[in-house]
């Protein structure tokens, strides 16, 4: 149960990751150049961590051959639920932004749990693996539920499986850089290695998209907080301790826990305006809300 807390405590990280990139953001105006930044600084983070640890950051070429193929590209399922966050958020607004990722993290954790998809440990779906799920899913809505107008907008099905759909591949994230963390020894090198690989397909959409291109002077100013740049120091962190612990909790809890601590300290951030974050009233269906995820996280870890 203890290793929940660590766990807890990244995804209570991923809201601060976020205002950061979103400060960021305003500064460099692309959002593609402010994702490049952002991993760029947690690559560097990283890379100097694997050399305290390791001493170097090159691969033995037996490891590389060891390993699957696929093993090697979890960052760019990283890349994708970025993406789709910044592609359906002008689309669904901010509620259903952050609802239907979460809907396809939790969805694809229970598939990858059940059949020991890309070589995890077998979690078998059982009927109370259900009920949590329920109480989870029905928690999270009452979290997220806000009166916004660009929720009502017609014909959104489409944008909200995209939405989904990043989700479910960011969920794969963890187990990809699980598998490589143990044929590499290090979950840092794992966590490294997926960040030098959404690193560089970021710069080669920067590169490839006109209007993207990236300003030096705007990227360096000192007109915004110190703490904008911690996006990708945060990520570097967060993607390293999902590769730790995905073997040891399964994807499932991995995902429900993390999501637990995102919408804790979202409701932090809202309640007291931290950040740079609009001030908004918490309600009691938000509490309420909290207190049924806290409840499914902990029947899973019972199951």
């Amino acid at each position: 149960m203890w290793l929940l807390v660590p766990i807890f405590f990244l995804g209570f990280l991923t809201p601060i990751q976020t205002a950061a990139n979103s400060r960021l953001r305003q500064a460099v105006i692309s959002p593609m150049v402010a994702s490049l930044v952002s991993f760029t600084v947690g690559t560097l983070f990283l890379a100097i961590i694997v050399l305290c640890e390791k001493g170097s950051l090159l691969i033995e070429s037996e490891l590389i051959s060891r390993l699957p193929w696929w093993a090697w590209f979890g960052g760019l399922c990283g890349l994708w639920g970025l993406t789709v966050n910044i592609i359906i958020f002008p689309k669904l607004g901010a509620v259903q932004t952050a609802l239907m990722p979460m809907l396809g993290q939790i969805g694809m954790g229970i598939i990858i749990d059940s059949f020991g998809m890309l070589q995890s440990p077998v979690f078998p779906f059982t009927l109370k693996r259900a009920a949590a799920l329920v109480i989870l899913l029905t928690g999270i809505v009452m979290i997220v539920k806000r009166k916004e107008n660009a929720e009502k907008k017609s014909n959104l099905l489409v944008w909200q499986l995209i939405g989904i759909s990043g989700g479910a591949i960011f969920a794969m994230q963890p187990s990809m850089n699980s598998l490589l963390s143990i044929g590499l020894y290090s979950s840092v090198h794992a966590a490294f290695v997926s960040f030098v690989t959404a690193t560089i397909m970021l710069f080669l959409l920067v590169v490839l998209i006109p209007r993207d291109r990236i300003n030096i002077p705007k990227i360096f100013s000192f007109d915004r907080p110190w703490w904008s740049w911690l996006g990708g120091i945060i990520g570097g962190t967060f993607v390293t301790g999902f590769a730790f612990f995905a073997s040891k909790t399964g994807i499932g809890l991995l995902l429900v826990t993390s999501i637990c601590g995102m919408l804790t300290n979202s409701l932090i951030i809202d309640k007291y305006g931290l950040l740079g974050a609009i001030k908004k009233r918490i309600g009691l269906l938000q509490y309420l809300g909290l207190v049924l995820v806290v409840i499914g996280i902990i029947i899973l870890r019972m199951n």
